[in-house]
This record gives structure tokens, C-alpha cells and sequence, in this order.
């Protein structure tokens, strides 16, 4: 993939007239983004890309969060449709959690960002 340097913008001769997108637009652009920011929900995401995993297998593949956090960004994601939390009637306990739909719609976004990044990597920010 080539690399760009960030200049300013050509929009080229199909964009006479352009306008930005609607402030609703905007605000159902935001509500996206925050559904999966957070410290760890891309990680726990991509982490449930190879299929259903157990709480307990999420924080070993994780390293570094701890189990508060683990739990609220789960709950969190699940609130948001993005992952499927399913509780087995077993003794012990069994739970389960898994990509939604809206999750595994999400692959093609995260390798759109992934090549946009790779295009502009010299001039992003590490964070």
C-alpha cells in the first residue's frame, strides 16, 4: 500500500457544490465511535473474532485488564448490540460470550481503519 502525507484536501471536479454531513449524521457518527472506544473493546472484540470465548479465556488472552474492567467494557459492548452474552444453566456457572452480528459487521470497518492507518502511518500520533 503506498503512503500518503497528510496535505490539504482535493476534492477533484465530482464535488462541485459538496456539503458536509447532516448534524444527525453526525451525532449517529459519534454514538458508532463510542460504541467501541474504550480501553479495551477493540481488543475484546477482535479477541471474539475466532469465535465464542469464557470470561476466564478473554482475561488470559488480555493481558493486563482486570477483572472490573474486563466486566464493564463486556457489559458495555453487550449494551450496544455488539457482543451476545449467553449464561449455560450449569454448576458452576458457565458464560459464555460471542460476536453479535453487528460485531462481525464490524470486520470490514476495523480493516478499513486498519489500511487507513497503514496509509498515514508516519504521520499519525502514537498514542
Amino acid at each position: 500500500m503506498e503512503k500518503q502525507t497528510i496535505g490539504p484536501r482535493s476534492y477533484g471536479d465530482d464535488c462541485d457544490g459538496c456539503t458536509g454531513p447532516e448534524p444527525i449524521d453526525v451525532m449517529r457518527f459519534q454514538r458508532a465511535i463510542r460504541a467501541i472506544t474504550g480501553k479495551w473493546k477493540i481488543e475484546i472484540v477482535c479477541s471474539l473474532i475466532i469465535g465464542p470465548r469464557r470470561f476466564g479465556e478473554l482475561r488470559r488472552m488480555l493481558p493486563g485488564i482486570t477483572q472490573h474492567m474486563l466486566t464493564e467494557q463486556l457489559r458495555d459492548l453487550e449494551r450496544n448490540g455488539i457482543v451476545i452474552r449467553h449464561a449455560h444453566a450449569e454448576v458452576p456457572p458457565r458464560v459464555e460470550y460471542e460476536l453479535s452480528q453487528a460485531g462481525v459487521d464490524l470486520m470490514p470497518t476495523f480493516a478499513a481503519l486498519r489500511d487507513w492507518s497503514l496509509r498515514y502511518e508516519g504521520q499519525l500520533a502514537d498514542i
